[in-house]
């Protein structure tokens, strides 16, 4: 009987190797939307190796500081910027749908690339 209760609890909760690698990647893609000018700026989804609030946040202070470098802005380097996803599609969904509304609301949209 305790061997049955100890195996259904194991077999309700994800090995810890699983949640590692479910934990391991993420995808993230970056934006900043500029009123004044009418601009988004956006890169393109990616996979980060290992996923992280610190390490969201840090790429998020890259694709600002990029930003700032290439189109002569100055935005906070320390803004959240980046959204990360679980899946690769649910990151290029949100991606598409951020940059449908603004192209509807005649925003020019600028893509960064690589950062």
């Amino acid at each position: 009987m305790m061997a049955c209760i100890i195996g259904g609890i194991l077999m309700g909760h994800p090995s810890p190797a699983r949640a590692q690698e479910e934990q391991a990647a993420q995808s993230v893609w970056c934006s900043i939307t500029d009123g004044n000018s009418g601009q988004l700026f956006i890169s393109d989804p990616m996979r980060l190796p290992q996923a992280s609030r610190m390490r969201v946040f840090a790429y998020g202070g890259r694709f600002a500081r990029t930003v700032n470098m290439r189109y002569g802005v100055h935005y906070a380097l320390e803004g959240n910027y980046c959204f990360a996803f679980p899946s690769p599609r649910r990151a290029a969904i949100a991606h598409a749908d951020l940059i449908a509304r603004m192209a509807d609301r005649n925003f020019q949209i600028v893509t960064v690339g690589i950062f």
